[in-house]
This record gives structure tokens, sequence and C-alpha cells, in this order.
């Protein structure tokens, strides 16, 4: 898929609200990363509540975000040692990048509406995991390094920006709504295929 020409021809709408929290969770941290009303924006707004994680595993996900852990190796690991609900182990990639871009803005977020436009291939076995992560995630990097290095590409941030009046983000993180954005519309426009 040509994510550059995606870019170009986007025309989507981003609801003012996610960005008007993403805004406020980036200028509370990591001063207020202990109180209760960050936490559950933050729960809320990367759907942390909605993945099956047990509280154990939550409350040591914001104690790696609170001393801005920003390896993701050790993060990978320190979280699948802890059980979900369900009771098994699970790698959370997508939170993991969450984490890392909340301390670090210009690293780029994964998640499977991302994924669905750079058409990453996650293993079926559960042993090479923790490598497909780490190597995804430094594709990923250099993927969001080379379209925000393009010229075209920085217009479409400029008017995105001037949009939502956004100029306090980070190009990074305006280039991961815009991707985000047409990673769903993929797959809306996937899924009214199928029916």
């Amino acid at each position: 898929m040509d994510v550059k020409s995606l870019l170009l021809k986007w025309k989507g709408d981003i609801d003012q609200e996610s960005i008007d929290v993403y805004k406020f969770l980036q200028q509370s941290f990591p001063t207020k990363v202990d109180e209760n009303v960050f936490n559950f924006v933050y729960r809320s707004f990367y759907r942390l509540d909605n993945a099956g994680l047990s509280d154990k595993w939550k409350l040591k996900y914001f104690v790696l975000l609170k001393n801005k852990e920003t390896s993701l190796p050790i993060i990978l690991k320190i979280l699948y040692d802890i059980k979900r609900l369900k009771g098994d182990h699970s790698y959370q990639f997508s939170f993991a990048t969450k984490l890392i871009h909340t301390i670090n803005n210009d690293a780029p977020i994964y998640d499977s509406l991302v994924d669905g436009i750079f058409e990453f291939r996650k293993p079926k076995n559960n042993k090479n995991t923790i490598n497909w992560c780490i190597k995804t995630y430094d594709l990923l990097k250099k993927e969001y390094t080379s379209l925000l290095q393009d010229d075209q590409v920085q217009q479409c941030i400029k008017k995105f920006k001037k949009k939502y009046s956004a100029q306090t983000i980070s190009d990074t993180k305006a280039l991961d709504f815009i991707l985000w954005s047409i990673g769903k519309e993929l797959k809306l426009k996937d899924k009214n295929e199928k029916n």
C-alpha cells in the first residue's frame, strides 16, 4: 500500500475531542501521572480498560510510565509476566508503544489501524512475538521518519495542525492521528465490501 498517496488524499475528519484529550494528557505528563484524573483519562483515551487487563497489570503500566521507561523489550517483558483477567499472558505491543509515545512524543504508536496501512505480518507462533514487536517497531519508526521528511506530507501535517488547533502536538502525533483515521476508513470500507 502506498502510504504517502493515502496521506495526500486524506480528507477525513477527526473528532476534536480526541485531539483535546490527547493535548490534556500531553500537558499533564509527567507531573500528574499519579493522579486519578490523569489515570482515568489515559485509560479511557487509549482503551486500556477494554483490553481484559488486570488491575495489577495497569498498576505496573503506570509505574513504568512514571519511571519513564522507554525500552520496548523491557516494557514488553515486564508486562508479559503479569497475567491478564483471563489468566493468560500477552505481549501488549500497542499499549507499550503508547507508553513510549507519552514519554517521547516523537516515538510513533503502533495499533491495529496503523498495522492495516503498513501491513506488518504478525507471526502465529507466540515464541517469536517479542522479536516481531521489536522488529516491527523499528520498521514503523523508519517509515515515520521517511514520511516526516517528505515536503508534501509536511504540508498535510500543517493543514491538520491548523484545522484542529494542534500546533503543540508533535509532527509524529499529527501523522499518527491522520494514519489512524485512514486506517479506520480502510477498515470500514473493507467491512462494507465483505457485507
